[in-house]
């Protein structure tokens, strides 16, 4: 198991032809593989830091040790697994119910939710942020104008500010 301490990461995994499929971006406080540590198995993707990052890890036979002494890890990870669920959802929701723009705003905003701030710097590339997405990078750039010619957004390089 992983916990980003400071940075920011992606998980992503690759095609047999080489793609790269971003999974999940990981944020400071974030953790990661809990999975494997409650039944070890051959892991299928790649964690890869986007900015600068703390990393610190704990193996299985360690964590299994932790949770029998420490009932509060042991409601702090079940929380995590219930934030990941959520988001999971969340963006399965988006992918399938929402057209580009609006899956492109509900983004933004929940950006400017988590930074508690209607300005601020994307937390990856754009590039990233249309494979998370599920869009291309064209049709990224193609939303982020229209939005910013209907005046719901300003857009500076990466930063950004919600109207």
């Amino acid at each position: 198991m992983l916990i980003l301490d400071e940075g920011t990461a992606k998980i992503y995994a690759l095609a047999a032809n080489g793609k790269e499929k971003i999974i999940e971006l990981l944020r400071s406080g974030d953790v990661v593989g809990q999975h494997w540590l409650f039944a070890p198995h051959e892991n299928q993707g790649f964690i890869q830091a986007t900015s600068d990052a703390w990393v610190c890890s704990i193996q299985y036979d360690d964590f299994q040790r932790l949770l029998g002494e420490s009932a509060s890890l042991s409601l702090a990870m079940i929380n995590n697994f219930g934030n990941q669920l959520i988001e999971a959802e969340k963006n399965q929701l988006r992918r399938d119910l929402l057209d580009a723009k609006a899956r492109l705003m509900a983004y933004l905003r929940d950006c400017a939710v988590e930074s508690g701030q209607i300005e601020f710097e994307l937390p990856l590339k754009k590039k990233e942020l249309a494979n998370i997405l599920g869009i291309t990078p064209e049709t990224l750039s193609r939303q982020f104008k229209q939005l910013a010619a209907e005046g719901q957004i300003i857009v500076n390089k990466r930063q950004i500010t919600i109207c």
